[in-house]
């Protein structure tokens, strides 16, 4: 199982390089085309405040605003707002994985890997056993509902997140 600590690394690792914020770019807007199109309208400045400062992103939308006294106030959180903090570390895992696989082909083919798991039609090679897949997609659960549970997001976005990048896996064809 992931620590935290371990999860915040695999954040500040994605968001830090080029290479890495191109795939989470990508690999988001492929989700919230599939499972949210119609908040591709607020994509861009969704992505560019979480790349801007990551640690924040998520700040306002745990705040409870009760100065005037009439209780707690719903905060309306977007599904594009719960993708970019819970694929974050989900994306990072991944890479962590296929570069172990890959071994001898380390770095940019394991970000091409990732990429094409979300092509609209994916074509990868198979990497991974079964019994490889059970284990990565439970740490890919594990990751999602503790990233939600620590920024304070709903569990079945979370869900829904991590659903779709272990779909993608599952769908990778010989």
């Amino acid at each position: 199982m992931q620590t935290i600590s371990t999860l915040e690394t695999y954040r500040a690792m994605l968001i830090d390089t080029q290479t890495g914020k191109v795939l989470l770019n990508e690999v988001a807007y492929r989700i919230i085309s599939d499972q949210a199109p119609e908040e591709l309208p607020i994509y861009v400045e969704t992505r560019d405040k979480y790349l801007s400062d990551p640690d924040s992103f998520t700040q306002s939308s745990r705040s409870k605003d009760e100065v005037l006294g009439i209780g707690e106030v719903v905060v309306v959180t977007t599904f594009t707002k719960v993708v970019f903090p819970i694929i974050s570390p989900i994306l990072q895992f991944l890479l962590e994985k296929f570069t172990e696989a890959f071994q001898a082909e380390l770095g940019e083919e394991a970000v091409s890997w990732v990429k094409k798991l979300f092509d609209p039609q994916p074509v990868p090679q198979p990497i991974f056993t079964q019994s490889e897949l059970e284990v990565i997609a439970f740490t890919i659960q594990d990751i999602a509902a503790k990233e939600a549970k620590r920024l304070g997001l709903e569990e079945h976005q979370a869900r829904t997140v991590s659903d779709a990048v272990i779909a993608r896996l599952a769908l990778a064809k010989k």
